[in-house]
């Protein structure tokens, strides 16, 4: 089955005479969005102020904008309550540390994969027949 004919913009279709208000008439500019930096809420307790200042940088390569603020800033809570425990001397609870790590594939910094899947440090692509001249 062949692709349809290429989409015209509503100037050309006006252009051309083919131009309809209720088809044409309901199109919506893209809008840009802009590269802004996650904000640090206010209820922070101290432990996760030091965790946001050692990973903002980290989330904001990864992709992160101030739309991720609230995500990032409950990461933050639960990895400063983690160091805590691990500082107190207390057993890592499983649960716990299963949540931190799927948050962390949500921000892109647990690992290779998760900066993979949000499209950074993404091998070049090749051509396989380029052998074949």
């Amino acid at each position: 089955m062949n692709r349809g004919p290429k989409l015209k913009s509503p100037a050309t279709k006006k252009l051309a005479g083919t131009y309809k208000e209720c088809v044409d008439g309901n199109t919506v500019p893209t809008v840009q969005l802009t590269p802004d930096i996650p904000v640090a809420p206010s209820w922070l307790s101290a432990g996760a102020k030091d965790v946001w200042a050692e990973d903002i940088a980290r989330v904001v390569a990864c992709g992160a904008r101030e739309p991720d603020s609230h995500f990032f800033a409950v990461y933050c809570e639960m990895m400063a309550r983690f160091v805590a425990s691990v500082k107190a001397g207390d057993p890592p609870n499983a649960a716990f540390v299963s949540e931190l790590r799927k948050e962390a594939e949500m921000l892109g910094i647990a690992g290779a994969k998760a900066r993979l899947a949000r499209g950074g440090d993404k091998p070049a692509p090749s051509n396989p027949f380029a052998k074949f001249k």
